[in-house]
């Protein structure tokens, strides 16, 4: 188990070295920069990501040569399994704890309380919003903020985790996430932008209460105006092809910011570029728009999942 790497040690070298100086003709001689492990490890280039709206270069990276044979040392901070160790150790029991050896257990619901108490809390309402976009107004919960710190940087952490990951596989196999008595798969909690169409058919097919998390490119922050006082951070949408009726049914992820930490955050390191977020989300779906583009006209449809930012730790720019 392994996650992304941005340096390596090069044997032909006998020294340590960044991606920017890697190329793929130095396979076969990179190992782990740690010294006490040096697995294997390969150079994986930096490829082209087509977005609906523009194509993004993804950065390239070092991973194992093969995590079906090979895993890091157990101390290795580029060991999947130890990681999730060291946040479990770190972490309020009461979110994650070990289940049996080398597994943990996440609890959802704890979030979700953490996420209802920071909305409650707030006294500014959102104003002049459609009625399938208003939040549902929570019954007050109480949560005391050191918890709620602790709580949100624990889930940071694991988004943290998860985005040096190539898939969902690793971390399925070590935490188990659980919603009350539920247990959610991960492929049910973690959507990356490719899957946006299906992360919106999954809620709108089934009454969906726990947080989720989405991945993707970050597209920009649209500013308040007289009809609406909150900032709006956009995620870049997935390309999609045309259904069997010409309809580009395009999945749009927008997120209000209700705090002014949260909106210095990404302001601060916006050059990032690469985002993911978590929170409860909602959705609604617009009409069919014509567009005039490039080779002629096409019709959209806008799938659109909303969800608010109370907490600067909902939020991972990388």
């Amino acid at each position: 188990m392994g996650t992304k790497m941005s340096e390596a040690y090069y044997t032909e070298e006998n020294k340590v070295i960044k991606i920017n100086y890697a190329n793929k003709a130095m396979n076969g001689s990179l190992k782990c920069k740690t010294e006490k492990c040096r697995v294997p490890v390969i150079f994986v280039d930096a490829h082209k990501k087509k977005y609906a709206d523009k194509t993004v270069v993804v950065n390239a990276y070092f991973r194992l040569e093969s995590s079906e044979k090979n895993s890091h040392d157990i101390d290795c901070k580029y060991n999947t399994k130890g990681q999730v160790k060291v946040i479990a150790r770190e972490s309020d029991d009461s979110i994650i704890k070990a289940i049996e050896e080398g597994k943990y257990n996440f609890r959802l619901n704890i979030i979700d309380e953490a996420l209802r108490a920071l909305n409650s809390s707030k006294k500014d309402e959102i104003e002049n919003e459609e009625t399938s976009y208003a939040l549902k107004r929570p019954s007050k919960v109480y949560v005391n903020k050191g918890k709620l710190n602790s709580y949100f940087s624990t889930m940071q952490r694991i988004m943290e985790l998860r985005s040096l990951t190539e898939t969902n596989d690793e971390l399925r196999e070590l935490i188990e996430l659980q919603y009350d008595k539920q247990k959610i798969k991960w492929s049910k909690f973690y959507f990356e932008s490719d899957d946006l169409s299906r992360c919106y058919t999954y809620i709108k097919r089934n009454d969906v209460t726990h947080p989720m998390c989405i991945e993707g490119a970050l597209k920009g922050i649209v500013p308040p105006n007289e009809n609406f006082k909150f900032h709006v951070l956009k995620l870049r949408s997935p390309w999609v092809e045309p259904d069997g009726s010409g309809v580009i049914n395009l999945p749009t992820v927008e997120l209000i910011i209700n705090n002014n930490k949260v909106l210095e955050y990404i302001q601060s390191n916006a050059s990032l570029g690469n985002v993911a977020v978590y929170s409860k989300f909602r959705i609604n779906e617009s009409k069919i728009y014509v567009k005039q583009v490039q080779n002629g006209m096409e019709k959209f449809r806008y799938l659109n999942i909303k969800g608010n930012l109370y907490h600067p730790k909902q939020i991972l720019l990388y």
